[in-house]
């Protein structure tokens, strides 16, 4: 592919992609700005390999410590250390043992992929490739497939779509009905109803959350379908929708009675996208408290027992983005039940990406008469490193 130079408004990433990953792939820098935010994305066969962002908080710093890897003093006393080196950030990391490198990896990939998908949503701005990769030094490579990206990407399209269909717009404001989040409220969501009861919009509430605003509007999506938050101007049903709403009512309560409240979930949640219709609503709540009770006692069995394999490279084309990020939360986290309950994405999307992961063999579960693994720092590629025991004798395996 020669040297491209165009608008977001005429070309976008989803129709631009895909040229960069079909046989042959191509190597070189994309740039992607937007106002001041400006991106770089470096391909090489088929691959992302390098990512940089001058979005103040997409710093690898700050990745690292909503991913609890680090904690804000040490991350801003490293990159400061970084700065008088004259190193990469992620290389002095790994060097001087503050982090692993695996670790390491689920950050930067985690910053890659969330800086990604979040142009593929951009429709104006200027768009750039150049042929060949400039030489990245000691910076530490990423090697993400992009065909993998480019699908998750546009399933998260699909899904901000569904989003702001339902909602008026980013003025949106909310009414508040607390009898309907007294169960499960997260830390979160508690936020997101103080601020929604002082008359917050839309646009603050996604901004409220640390995670980015995909994180954001899943939480509010979830209080909308309980019924906690309810948008002050809703949108009714379009004319011919009301015999399907009924349709999609009937079918949820019989899925709830038959007990398959999974599917009643789902159900109940295209009936919401249509209109906040409070018995729909009241379908949601029921659903998700059974199917949450369903789940409870194996989600409870896994804790203490569940370890992590280091992930593969190239990463298994079949997970996706939420199950990498799922991945790096319960790696940083003693409770599986917590990471759950408290996933932007849902408990029972969580659930279906545990299952992924163990699936793949990533997460394992040891049995019940094995002692843990005490294992902090593993090579990506799986090579053993060492760990020191308390007896000060290492641990590998």
């Amino acid at each position: 592919m020669d040297r491209f130079k165009g608008n977001l408004a005429s070309y976008r990433l989803q129709l631009l992609m895909p040229a960069f990953f079909e046989a042959p792939a191509v190597d070189g820098m994309l740039r992607v700005e937007r106002g001041a935010v400006r991106r770089h994305f470096f391909f090489q066969r088929g691959y992302l390999v390098g990512e940089s962002s001058s979005e103040p908080m997409e710093h690898l710093g700050q990745v690292l410590v909503r991913l609890r890897i680090l904690d804000a003093a040490g991350a801003a006393a490293a990159f400061d250390a970084a700065e008088a080196a004259g190193v990469p950030f992620g290389t002095l990391l790994v060097e001087r043992g503050l982090v692993s490198k695996a670790r390491l990896m689920e950050a930067m990939e985690h910053k890659a992929r969330e800086a990604l998908f979040d142009c593929y949503g951009w429709e104006s701005g200027e768009v750039e490739f150049r042929p060949g990769l400039p030489p990245l030094g000691r910076a530490v490579e990423l090697q993400l497939g992009l065909k993998e990206l480019h699908r998750d990407a546009l399933v998260r399209l699909r899904e901000w779509k569904v989003f702001w269909d339902l909602f008026p717009g980013p003025s949106t404001t909310f009414g508040v009905y607390r009898e309907f989040a007294v169960e499960r409220v997260s830390a979160a969501e508690e936020q997101l109803l103080q601020l929604a009861e002082k008359g917050a919009t839309l646009s603050e509430l996604l901004a409220a959350s640390p995670e980015g605003p995909l994180h954001g509007a899943r939480w509010v999506l979830r209080l909308y379908r309980r019924g906690a938050l309810t948008p002050r101007k809703p949108r009714g049903p379009k004319v011919g929708e009301a015999t399907a709403l009924a349709d999609l009512l009937a079918l949820a309560r019989g899925l709830v009675e038959a007990g398959r409240y999974e599917e009643a979930v789902a159900v109940v949640g295209q009936a919401l996208e249509r209109a906040p219709v409070p018995e729909a609503h009241a379908l949601y709540r029921e659903a998700e408290v059974r199917l949450t009770v369903a789940l409870a006692d194996e989600v409870l069995s896994l804790d203490g027992r569940l370890y992590f394999e280091p992930l593969p490279r190239p990463l298994p084309p079949s997970l996706t983005a939420d199950d990498l990020y799922l991945y790096a939360k319960l790696r940083g986290s003693r409770s599986v039940r917590e990471v759950l309950r408290n996933a932007a994405m849902g408990e029972l999307a969580a659930y279906r990406a545990l299952r992924r992961l163990m699936d793949a063999d990533i997460a394992r579960v040891m049995p019940d008469n094995t002692t843990p693994k005490r294992r902090s720092r593993t090579d990506p590629y799986g090579v053993p490193v060492y760990v020191p025991s308390p007896s000060g004798r290492g641990l590998s395996r």
